[in-house]
Formats: C-alpha cells, sequence, structure tokens
C-alpha cells in the first residue's frame, strides 16, 4: 500500500456513468400504476473510456477513466478492465451504501467533488505510469492508490486478495470525512474522538511507532514508516470493515492478529466500544454494509 494524505487534483472530472436498466418488463397494478417493488435491481453498466484529462501532469500514462458519482478512476494501460470495473462498483458501494440510488452523505459527497476526489490504478508498484504521477501531480484528491497485483473482484475486500476497499476507504475518509467532520474524524493528536479512541486501542498515545505496544491494547500497527495520521486512517479502516464482517473468518483472524484483534462486529462493539460507538453514529452515515462488488441501485 501507497499512503497520502496531502495531493490535489487541478482538472475538472469528466465521463461516463450510465444509469442502471433493466431486462425485465415492468408490472402493472389494476389501477395502471407500476408496481416498483417488482423490479429487480440491476448493476450500473460502468463503462470505461479514453483518460480525458491526459494532458493534466501525471496523467498521461494513466490512460483508462471511469466516472463513477461524479468521481475518477483513472488506470494504467496494464490494469486489467475488469479490475477497472471493480473498482468502479465499489466505489459507489461506499458511498451508496444502502444502494437506493442517492450517495448516503451529501455533505461527503459535496466535499469529494470539491476536492475532485480520485483513484489512482498502477500495473505494479514503480511502474512508468506511477512515477510520473508522483514526480508530477500535485493535489489534493487522493490517499492511496490501487496496484493490479493487489486487486481480486472474486473476494472483495477480502484480506490478502483485495485491497479495494480499504484503499478506496482510505481516500474517502483522508479527503471527505476528516473535513467534513473534523470533530469526528481529524487526524491530529488530541483532534477528534477517532483519535481519542486509537490511544485507548494503542495502549497511549504514542506519536510515533512505540516499538513494543502495551498489554492489553488491541491496535498494535508494525510499520514504523506509518506517523500518527497515518496510524489514524488505518484504525478507521479496520474499524469500519470489522464492522462490516469482512475480516470475521478464522485465517483472517489469525493473520491480522498482530495488527488488529476485534475481527468481527461483536469482538469491535465489545473490545472497542469508543470506535464502535462512532462509525455506527447514524449522523455520520459511514458504510454499514460490506460492498459485494455489484452496484445496483433500487428503481
Amino acid at each position: 500500500m501507497r499512503f497520502l494524505l496531502v495531493l490535489v487534483l487541478p482538472w475538472s472530472l469528466g465521463a461516463c456513468l450510465q444509469t442502471p436498466t433493466s431486462g425485465n418488463s415492468s408490472h402493472s397494478s389494476s389501477n395502471g400504476e407500476q408496481e416498483s417493488a417488482d423490479l429487480p435491481a440491476t448493476a450500473v453498466d460502468f463503462t470505461i473510456v479514453q483518460n480525458p484529462n491526459a494532458d493534466e501532469p501525471g496523467m498521461g500514462l494513466l490512460t483508462q477513466h471511469i466516472e463513477v458519482l461524479g468521481l475518477g478512476i483513472y488506470a494504467e494501460a496494464d490494469v486489467e478492465d475488469a479490475y477497472v470495473l471493480h473498482a468502479a462498483h465499489i466505489l459507489a458501494e461506499l458511498l451508496d451504501n444502502d444502494e437506493d440510488g442517492e450517495v448516503d452523505d451529501q455533505a461527503l459527497w459535496a466535499e469529494l467533488l470539491a476536492q475532485k476526489a480520485m483513484v489512482p490504478m498502477f500495473n505494479g508498484e514503480g511502474s512508468p505510469a506511477e512515477e510520473d504521477f508522483f514526480d508530477n501531480y500535485r493535489g489534493n484528491g487522493v490517499s492511496a492508490v490501487l496496484y493490479n497485483n493487489e486487486i481480486d473482484p472474486s473476494r472483495p475486500g477480502y484480506w490478502g486478495a483485495d485491497a479495494t476497499i480499504e484503499e478506496i476507504m482510505h481516500t474517502i475518509n483522508a479527503v471527505g470525512h476528516t473535513t467534513v467532520y473534523p470533530d469526528a474524524f481529524g487526524l491530529e493528536p488530541n483532534s477528534s474522538l477517532l483519535t481519542a479512541a486509537m490511544d485507548v486501542a494503542r495502549g497511549g498515545q504514542f506519536i510515533s511507532h512505540p516499538g513494543t505496544y502495551p498489554d492489553g491494547s488491541w491496535y498494535h500497527y508494525d510499520d514504523t514508516t506509518c506517523d500518527y495520521q497515518c496510524m489514524a486512517i488505518e484504525y478507521l479502516y479496520w474499524a469500519q470493515v470489522s464492522n462490516m464482517e469482512i475480516l470475521n473468518d478464522p485465517q483472517t483472524c489469525s493473520g491480522i492478529a498482530n495488527e488488529w484483534e476485534p475481527c468481527s462486529r461483536e469482538l469491535l462493539e465489545s473490545m472497542d466500544t469508543l470506535v464502535f460507538e462512532l462509525i455506527t453514529d447514524p449522523q455520520y452515515k459511514l458504510p454499514q454494509l460490506a460492498p459485494d462488488g455489484t452496484y445496483a441501485p433500487s428503481p
């Protein structure tokens, strides 16, 4: 994972989100009104188009583009089409988590649009497109990137297989939530409910990696290059996917225990009450349901 906090996107996003259509004929009631409940939800038919912003700094080698609810997915040529489409569906599901056709949090959406949030996808770490992007792109709309070898549409968000939910969630959180709800999701020490909860989960307030975490802590991120803000973004991700039950299987729970212990909603609620109450507070409208990789809003 390559995690960023401060970047800018100096262009207008454009392109091509197609509205869902149903191949099934509609049913009518006796009074002639359409019975919408009988219409099945149909997956949005996202379309990959040529990057309309290829002449912008850092964007020339990102040849593929999908617009998702006004936000951009940009991918290097060798990233598989199925992976680009997978990222589009995950982004849409995180923003419209109940899939009713409306973004759940309009204030968050407005901020993401204002910052021109985007998801860059590269063929691999250190690829020509990635080097060009980081050498030339300046802005405020990206917090993480995706690589071709860390995507598996058949297992959305599954630990060790598909990083799509994690990386897109990082950008939504860092670019959107931290600004819209700073008292809840600010990343600086002593700035928010999130960091207060994290200090408890780590067994103390550690501005840098403590080397060894205290007994009784349940969040012990071991990347020494990850600063306090980075730790907070990772913590928010772990809490959300635990609440979504994405991590709740024996192999995953065992595999991540050195970093994160409450791998299920039940464990999160009992072990980390502060962050559980934060991420399930309806005023913040965080996604509660695990994306399945198919955005199919109800008609």
